[in-house]
């Protein structure tokens, strides 16, 4: 009569811890590129901005006048 303790680790045992592998490294690769994408955004939108844009009635500050 053959034990059934001694069980062999066969295909059907390692194909879930493959694709849970798979899916960790899936998830990991999309965070790190998402994690790019917001720096890159942040320092497009870090920008200095003119200072046309800065002042006027769109702003509602005054803009400051040139020393003649």
């Amino acid at each position: 009569m053959k034990s059934r303790d001694t069980h062999q680790p066969d295909e059907a045992d390692i194909l879930p811890v493959a694709r849970l592998i798979i899916v960790f490294v899936m998830l990991g690769s999309f965070a790190l590129v998402f994690a790019e994408l917001v720096r890159q955004s942040e320092e497009m939108s870090a920008r200095p901005v003119p200072t046309a844009s800065r002042c006027g009635d769109a702003a509602g500050m005054p803009c400051p006048l040139r020393a003649l």
